[in-house]
């Protein structure tokens, strides 16, 4: 479901505005005397309310965690009893009850809800044989108040997670739709509590199978892993499509999906970093987590080596061997696109911002002789690499940030889904000829570079995964408030 319409949903079910529902607050005392057998319901008066829980909302505002948009909606001219007139007498609010009070299922810590004030009001207004109206008045006000604002907080959390990652990670590149729940006004009249809840359950695979992995009897420490996992699953805003890659950074491992079903697995060599893994600096070389859609790839690629890489790397390198380019298959060019003899360059004194470098197509090329590309403005894609050796090393985060693949050819067979077509590609890829040309995707392919410690499917279960970024205690730290009191 595309953001729009998912934005389109929320602002129609969660907003509990002040909208005008047409519902006689006095049938409504009538209606909770009969439904409760207590007569001091029928004596109901709607001012007399509206007083109480304008002092109430007072009170409870230090405790709720939107206080500014239950000001904004409950201040306005409108209904006090939005969430109790439409769902205390169908079992929505039971419903939500039941669903705040199991929140723990998403890694989550009910009393950050109310779950439990929640649950105590609502017994009180069905059991609890008042005397008086008055009485009733401060509790139906704290039921409102508290259940809006347990909503309001549970549904964005399924929806866009607990936190911001982008705020904890400075490769934290996909993009994050956070709605301003605050400026959005829509009626509840129609909606389905019930149903809502029920469909605002995660439906991705991975999320699932992590909840599922959590029935066994798992350790405190295992279990605050999967919570954390499962925060970083609910930053998507959309399940998995039919078809798709995954490279889960941490894990060194690429999946490809068919029909929602893993078709194959490799081993992928990622990222290094000598560096803080959440850094701004501008200096790390971790993988960043990353969509987008790979629609070409290039055969015997031309390797256009970045600064970064040339200032500390190339340039070191050509200072102890002059003859360093000829003998890597590279080339140097001056400012104005001339090549350059390296061998009449004082490159112990030279700047990098004078130069640029590239490394021709072949064999030593180090993105081997194919690359896979997907839009994005950091120069991020999938390549082929001379390295093999790599491969079998247990720690592969050895690149500069790109993704080097151990199964090529079986990557051009995912993505092109011809067999013709793929064939004469990879006997290209495998001949003597190292010249350059693109290929198109026909049907382009979803790729997500994702970073998950704890990963789950239908096929091995659970995996435990190294944090090998270190990304985990930061994401912990942040959680705090969020999780449940058993782990904390």
């Amino acid at each position: 479901m595309k953001f729009k319409h998912i934005f389109i949903l929320l602002s129609f079910t969660l907003f509990f505005l002040v909208s005008c529902k047409k519902y006689k607050h006095e049938e409504f005392g009538r209606s909770l005397s009969k439904a409760f057998k207590s007569k001091a319901y029928k004596d109901f008066d709607t001012a007399a309310y509206y007083s109480v829980f304008a002092e109430q909302l007072k009170k409870e505002i230090r405790q709720v965690h939107h206080p500014k948009w239950l000001n904004k909606i409950y201040s306005e001219e409108g209904n006090r009893l939005t969430l109790l007139g439409s769902f205390l007498l169908d079992g929505g609010l039971d419903s939500l009850s039941g669903h705040l009070s199991n929140s723990e299922v998403h890694g989550l810590n009910p009393v950050y809800f109310h779950s439990d004030d929640i649950a105590n009001l609502l017994d009180s207004v069905k059991k609890t044989r008042f005397k008086k109206i008055e009485e009733i008045y401060p509790v139906l006000a704290r039921l409102e108040i508290l259940s809006a604002d347990g909503l309001i907080n549970y549904a964005n959390i399924l929806k866009y997670g607990a936190i911001n990652p982008k705020k904890l990670y400075g490769r934290y590149f996909d993009s994050i739709e956070r709605p301003d729940f605050i400026e959005s006004q829509k009626m509840l009249e129609q909606m389905d509590l019930i149903s809502f809840l029920r469909d605002l359950q995660p439906k991705n695979a991975v999320y699932t199978a992590l909840q599922a992995e959590m029935q066994k009897g798992l350790s405190g420490d295992q279990k605050e892993r999967i919570f954390l996992n499962l925060e970083r699953l609910r930053w998507k805003i959309s399940d998995f499509p039919e078809k798709f890659i995954l490279v889960n950074i941490p894990e060194f491992k690429l999946r490809l999906y068919d029909n929602h079903k893993e078709a194959l697995a490799m081993k992928v060599c990622v990222g290094a970093t000598a560096n803080p893994p959440y850094s701004k600096n501008g200096q790390n070389h971790e993988t960043p987590v990353l969509s987008g859609t790979i629609d070409r790839m290039q055969i015997n690629p031309v390797w256009n080596i970045p600064k970064s890489i040339a200032g500390k790397e190339i340039m070191t390198k050509l200072v102890e061997n002059p003859s360093y380019l000829d003998e890597s298959n590279m080339v140097a060019y001056d400012k104005s696109g001339a090549a350059v003899n390296a061998q009449s360059v004082d490159w112990s004194s030279a700047s990098v911002d004078d130069y640029s470098f590239k490394q021709n197509p072949g064999s030593d090329n180090s993105l081997g002789r194919v690359k896979f590309i997907f839009y994005n403005p950091y120069a991020i894609y999938l390549h082929d690499t001379p390295a093999k050796q790599m491969f079998n090393e247990k720690n592969r985060a050895v690149s500069h940030g790109c993704v080097r693949v151990e199964q090529p050819l079986k990557l051009v067979d995912f993505l092109l889904n011809d067999q013709k077509e793929s064939e004469k590609v990879k006997s290209e890829i495998t001949g003597s000829d190292n010249e350059s040309r693109w290929v198109k995707v026909k049907d382009p392919v979803k790729v997500y570079l994702a970073y998950y410690t704890a990963f789950a499917d239908d096929k091995d279960g659970i995996t435990w995964v190294d944090d090998v970024y270190g990304y985990d205690p930061k994401l912990k730290a942040a959680l705090e408030n969020y999780l449940p009191q058993t782990i904390n």
